[in-house]
């Protein structure tokens, strides 16, 4: 499948939830790349536009683009995988998934109908990033634990979906809710449960060998050193994962 044009601009809501809107540490244009990949990510689930499309689509550089990925990246609200050729370490593609699916909020939100790039006057700058955060600061302690339950919860249900063997949901649950308090992120249990299923393709490991999720979670797996062999063929990365995706 290729890339995006940047003449396609899907009509889909984008989306910024309120965990990303307040964070602190997340520049304002990260923000809006996040809620550009919610939009993206509605049709297949994930995200293959590459950075150049964002910098056309924004009228910015490709290494301010990278940037606003690094840093949703590094907070944990995307999960990004390259798809290499096989044999090398050439990239095919890179498909961006949202960790975190966001929560449809109850104000109104308009489509997308992008018309004219935002130009590059409307990069990074620490004036506005102070004023918003700020602002951010002072709503975000408004916050209900009710919030931050129905998040955790869904961020749980995000990587739930891709274990093989969902038994223990609840135990598993409760595993995840002490992890994420002693400050494990999403994204290193993402990647420890990608290199799990890695493990479990190469090996062919039969389905009653495979840890139940409330022993995977309450093992802390996710910090496993997994058997991986050299061979790089990731092209079917995803397709593995939707295959334990559901149910």
């Amino acid at each position: 499948m290729g890339g995006l044009e940047v003449t396609e601009q899907p009509n889909y809501y984008a989306i910024i939830p309120s965990n990303v809107r307040y964070d602190k540490d997340l520049s304002p244009n990260a923000k809006l790349l996040y809620g550009e990949l919610t939009a993206l990510c509605n049709q297949n689930g994930y995200c293959w536009a590459s950075n150049d499309y964002f910098a056309q689509l924004y009228g910015v550089s490709k290494i301010s683009v990278s940037k606003w990925v690094s840093q949703l990246k590094e907070k944990g609200y995307i999960f990004v995988e390259m798809n290499y050729k096989e044999g090398t370490k050439e990239i095919l593609n890179r498909h961006i998934r949202l960790v975190n699916e966001p929560i449809k909020e109850n104000f109104n939100t308009s489509q997308r109908k992008v018309k004219a790039p935002i130009k590059e006057k409307f990069k990074d700058n620490n004036t506005s990033n102070t004023t918003i955060n700020n602002t951010y600061n002072n709503i975000d302690q408004m916050s209900s634990k009710t919030d931050d339950k129905e998040r955790l919860n869904n961020s749980f249900e995000s990587i739930w979906k891709f274990y093989p063997k969902k038994q223990g949901k609840d135990k598993a649950f409760k595993s995840y809710q002490k992890a994420i308090k002693d400050g494990v992120t999403d994204e290193t249990i993402l990647n420890g449960l990608n290199n799990y299923l890695k493990q479990i393709e190469v090996q062919k490991t039969e389905q009653q060998y495979i840890k139940q999720g409330s022993t995977w979670f309450n093992q802390k797996c996710w910090d496993d050193e997994y058997v991986i062999t050299a061979k790089q063929n990731n092209d079917n990365d995803f397709s593995d994962w939707a295959k334990y995706a559901g149910g």
